[in-house]
């Protein structure tokens, strides 16, 4: 991890560091044909939205909605299309249809800014991966795409409390989860399953040299859709 300090008074660098060191408990073998620059991001922004799809059955026969179209929900959507599901990717505005549809594989595109598709799309989803929101979302709106026993999952710490209306997930029986991380196991299966169904992350890669720039680039959601530093050295 970044920043943490150590009983000798040393402080980790995280990804900046040149080596890193654990318990074999927490190494994960990277496959071949997966370049370290494609299973890097996986290991953050992949298995956030790897884990839930898996959790909750996304596969032949589930909608899956993907929320924001960026770090994390190009994952989602490339994720849950390799599962087999029935994918809509869904954004705020058109300006990410085409990458959505044509990069990312989604079948279908709902503009959350579009009150009369997003009440037909009502109550349409078995799963809803959400992973872009601001301060004036509407969480009724959102969760209200979930159908019966469906599961709305968060990925990401929203800045103010969500406020959902109890009688939003009262009238279809629905979930509401959260995403992180994953365990070591579904980790190695989701690098394996990247390699099986040729999943790649989309990235820019730049020398570590240049890191203040991507920051900045993430700072005004430039990036698409991760941003990998390498270190020159390595």
């Amino acid at each position: 991890t970044y920043s943490g300090v150590y009983e000798d008074g040393y402080v980790s660098q995280g990804g900046f560091a040149d080596y890193y060191r654990c318990h074999s408990h927490f190494v994960i073998p990277i496959p071949d044909g997966l370049p370290s620059e494609i299973a890097a991001p996986m290991l953050c922004g992949g298995i956030t939205t790897y884990q839930p799809l898996k959790k909750f059955g996304a596969g032949p026969g589930k909608k899956v909605g993907i929320i924001g179209i960026g770090g994390l929900g190009h994952y989602g959507l490339m994720w849950a299309v390799a599962l087999g599901a029935e994918v809509t990717a869904i954004s705020s505005s058109e300006r990410k249809r085409k990458d959505a549809t044509e990069l990312l594989g989604a079948h279908h595109y709902l503009n959350s800014s579009d009150d009369a598709a997003v009440a037909a799309a009502a109550k349409s989803f078995d799963i809803i991966i959400c992973t872009a929101f601001g301060n004036d979302t509407d969480w009724n709106r959102l969760a209200g795409l979930v159908g019966g026993d469906g599961v709305f999952v968060v990925c990401g710490v929203p800045s103010k409390p969500l406020s959902i209306h109890a009688y939003t997930i009262i009238s279809t029986q629905a979930s509401i989860a959260g995403s992180a991380i994953g365990p070591p196991a579904m980790i190695e299966e989701m690098l394996q399953f990247a390699v099986e169904k040729n999943v790649k992350s989309i990235v820019e890669i730049l020398p570590m040299g240049k890191v203040a720039e991507g920051l900045s680039q993430l700072n005004k959601s430039g990036a698409r859709f991760r941003i990998v530093l390498k270190n020159p050295e390595n």
